[in-house]
């Protein structure tokens, strides 16, 4: 299974759709992509990169992290509820100063 961004699946949704007429679901898929996508596809992939430069952060919660952009530490800790690895407070800071420089 591959992660995309939700940048992603708008860019490649729009570009599917200016070739052929999209199925019920991709209409959809579209446009749920263009109410929530906050970032371009170029600034997304770069900050998807940074956080997985971090180190412990995989690619599920870095793409999750980039298509929520969370403000704060509760928003940011929603993501890792279920998730074995838990950031420290150190990483959960750094997360967070990273992403405030995209928001």
């Amino acid at each position: 299974m591959k992660v995309v961004l939700i940048s992603e699946v708008k860019e490649i949704l729009s570009n599917l759709g200016k070739e052929r007429e999209l199925n019920r679901g991709q209409k959809i898929a579209l446009e749920h992509s263009e109410k929530v996508n906050a970032l371009p596809v170029k600034k997304a992939r770069e900050l998807f990169k940074k956080l997985k430069d971090i180190g412990r952060i995989n690619e599920k919660q870095a793409c999750k992290i980039v298509d929520l952009l969370p403000s704060n530490k509760d928003e940011l800790m929603a993501i890792f509820a279920k998730e074995t690895y838990i950031p420290s407070e150190e990483e959960i800071k750094k997360i967070l100063d990273i992403v405030g420089g995209y928001i």
